[in-house]
Formats: C-alpha cells, structure tokens, sequence
C-alpha cells in the first residue's frame, strides 16, 4: 500500500460518514420539534465516531506491516502487538505457562525482533477483534487504549473532556439504542436540542480530524520509527496545541 492509497482510504471512509450525519442533521434542523431525529443524530454520530476509528486504526496497522519493517526498528507498540499474537498461540496449543514453556517463548519472541513487522489483519472485517477492539462501546478509556496499541499519544486536551463524551455521546447512545426515554433531568449542561447535539457533534469529528491527520503524519514522517522518535515526540506537542484550540474554538 503506497501513501496515496492509504490516504485515499481514510478519507474517502470519512467523506461518507460525514455526509450522512450532515444530512441528518440538516433534516432535524428543519424539524427540531421531532426528537425522533435529534435521537437518531446521536445514535448515527456514535456509529460513525466508533466505525471510523476502527477501521482506520486496521488500516493504519495493514499499513505498518505491508512496509515489512523489522520488528526492533519499530515502536514498542508494534512488538506488543507481536508479543500479543505470540501469547495468543500459545494458548490456542493449550501450552502450559510453566517456567520452562516461558523461557521457550521469551526466546523465540526476542528472535523475532530481527524479524520483519507482519500480521493478518482484516479493515474490512468488523468481527475481527485480534487486534483493534472497540468492546461495541467506544468511550474515552476504550479509545486511549487504542491509540497505546497504535504508538499515538493521548492528548491531555481529550482527557480533560472524557466526562462530556461519556455522558453525552456514549451514555445518551447507550440509553437511546436500548429503547428507554431521554432523561433530560439527568443532563448535565445538555438537552435533546440541535445546539447541543452540533457541538458534541463538533467535538466528535474534530477528534476523529485530529485522528486522520495523525495517522497520515505518522506514515508520511514513519514516526513508527525508533529512530524518529524525537520528530514523534515534537509532533506530539504540535497537535496537542491544536486540538485544544479547536476545543476550545467550540465551546466559546
């Protein structure tokens, strides 16, 4: 896969996210007396916030291991996900952990670190789990453990925000797709209005921007590398700054 075609797919996969949940938010726009759509607007933005970062994140990582890249000129995420994969076979041979077995699987995973980065996986496949798992459910803990498997950095500008993605994306989201009515007297600082479904919509998809444009400066720069790794952490430090703005743009 060239950087084109990653690029290509990651925004062609946004392109049509974002389309659908303009629509729907222009339709509850003109009819902001029909909760039945500022409902539906909640449930779409999760479905979108959940799809693209897992697919994305399979790309991202189809992407590393097609680049055949030795193991030990990688970032250490990469030798966990290895590591993963290794602890996994082990357990389907029904091999047991004894001191002897562990000294077998240490050695053979240090081998593999002059070996070339490689493993199966599927962006395609929403059933496919090895590796990026959104649990069904993708609130801030279950994202910050994906950007780790990916080597990202968690910026401290969504951590600060974590309590407004939980309780208005996945807790609203939670309670509308089980069928039970919204509790705006449970609500903190949101109501069922296109106001406040725009800026948590805002939120949501400056996240998801600030995700795109990370992955695609880790590929163009290979900050995956080792030997990058003070580029990486420079970077880092830019788009903090940036998403913080862009939050903090919104909420004025």
């Amino acid at each position: 896969m060239r950087y084109e075609q990653f690029e290509s797919f990651l925004d062609d996969d946004l392109s049509w996210r974002k389309k659908e949940v303009s629509e729907l938010f222009l339709l509850a726009k003109d009819n902001i007396d029909k909760e039945t759509l500022q409902k539906s607007l909640i449930l779409l933005l999760y479905a979108h916030w959940e799809g693209y970062i897992k697919k994305s994140s399979k790309l991202y990582i189809k992407y590393i291991s097609e680049k055949k890249i030795k193991i030990n000129q990688l970032s250490n995420n990469f030798s966990a996900i290895v590591l993963k994969s290794q602890i996994s076979k082990c357990i389907d041979e029904s091999k047991n952990l004894t001191l002897e077995n562990e000294l077998t699987f240490m050695s053979s995973f240090i081998k593999k670190q002059e070996k070339k980065f490689k493993v199966n996986i599927d962006p395609d496949n929403d059933f496919e789990k090895t590796i990026i798992d959104t649990q069904s459910n993708l609130k801030p803990k279950v994202f910050k453990t994906i950007i780790k498997i990916l080597g990202l950095s968690y910026k401290s500008a969504i951590e600060t925000r974590e309590h407004y993605i939980n309780s208005h994306l996945l807790a609203n989201r939670n309670c509308i797709g089980h069928g039970s009515p919204f509790d705006e007297d449970s609500q903190d600082d949101f109501s069922l209005n296109i106001d406040d479904i725009e800026k948590l919509k805002k939120i949501i998809f400056s996240i998801i921007d600030n995700f795109r444009d990370e992955l695609l400066d880790y590929v163009d720069g290979e900050l995956y590398k080792i030997a990058n790794e003070s580029q990486r952490l420079a970077y880092i430090e830019q788009k903090e700054q940036e998403l913080e703005s862009i939050f903090s743009g919104i909420e004025s």
